[in-house]
């Protein structure tokens, strides 16, 4: 046994990733939907989830309007997360998120499928969420690369998934301004400068899906999400100060040694 009689900086044991992360998230405001049992409510009846509860804030994803009853709650060893269906309308939804102007980070963690893409894993969207006529920007695993788009062309960004199928997966999204960033895992950042998508104000966070919009069934794959974040006014992919880059930090830790 190696033993060490020396101060370690936070985040240095890898129990302690964890409960750093969650002292991060909570001190910036954010939204943590965490991968444990008791964060997730289902029927009784059953089985479907109903609710899964984020334990920072208070807040809450909730099935979106075609999601009747549609989506399992998947545990495989030490894991815990909602079970998406192809073709099949699983989605949740975090009401009123709020990004700030200057910039905000979603991310999310989860397992692909053994073929094909996992589709739309989260989309922010600042309309009605109908899907018709609403702004949003979406993140997709197409199978052999990502893709975030907003709406009406204004920023568009693609990159390689070069993750295995066999381990969940980060993906983080970070918008400031015009300018649109991606990372997988811990790998290399992708950007690109286009227009800003007006995502500000009142934006919903949606989960598996696009909007509350019944079609667009092609857009719905399978996988398993995991754990899922939200930080209204951190960049963390494009940082504007030490917040920031202690944010990301901590994030890539949790990954590293909680997945």
């Amino acid at each position: 046994m190696l033993e060490l009689d020396i101060d370690l900086p936070p985040g240095a044991r890898a129990d302690a990733a964890r409960p750093l992360l969650r002292e991060q998230v909570a001190g910036a405001g954010g939204v943590w939907l965490e991968g444990v049992r008791e964060a997730f409510a289902t029927d009784a009846k059953t089985g479907a989830v109903t609710a899964w509860h984020d334990g920072l804030a208070g807040r809450v994803a909730h099935p979106t309007a075609p999601n009747d009853g549609h989506t399992c709650l998947s545990e495989t060893d030490d894991l815990c997360g909602l079970a998406l269906r192809a073709g099949t309308h699983c989605g949740l939804v975090v009401d009123k998120v709020d990004p700030d102007p200057a910039g905000w980070t979603m991310a999310v963690i989860y397992l692909p499928p053994e073929t094909g893409g996992a589709r739309t894993l989260l989309t922010l969207n600042a309309g009605s969420g109908d899907g018709r006529s609403a702004t949003y920007l979406f993140l997709s695993d197409d199978g052999d690369r990502f893709t975030v788009k907003g709406t009406g062309g204004a920023l568009e960004l693609t990159a390689p998934v070069e993750g295995p199928r066999s381990r969940p997966r980060l993906a983080t999204v970070t918008l400031r301004g015009s300018e649109l960033a991606f990372q997988e895992n811990g790998g290399a950042i992708h950007s690109v400068v286009g227009s800003d998508p007006a995502l500000s104000g009142k934006a919903d966070l949606f989960i598996g899906c696009r909007s509350h919009r019944s079609g667009l069934l092609k857009t719905l794959g399978a996988s398993v999400i995991l754990e899922v974040l939200f930080w209204r006014d951190h960049t963390l992919l494009l940082p504007r100060n030490e917040a920031d880059r202690a944010q990301h930090m901590a994030l890539r830790r949790y990954m590293l040694w909680g997945h």
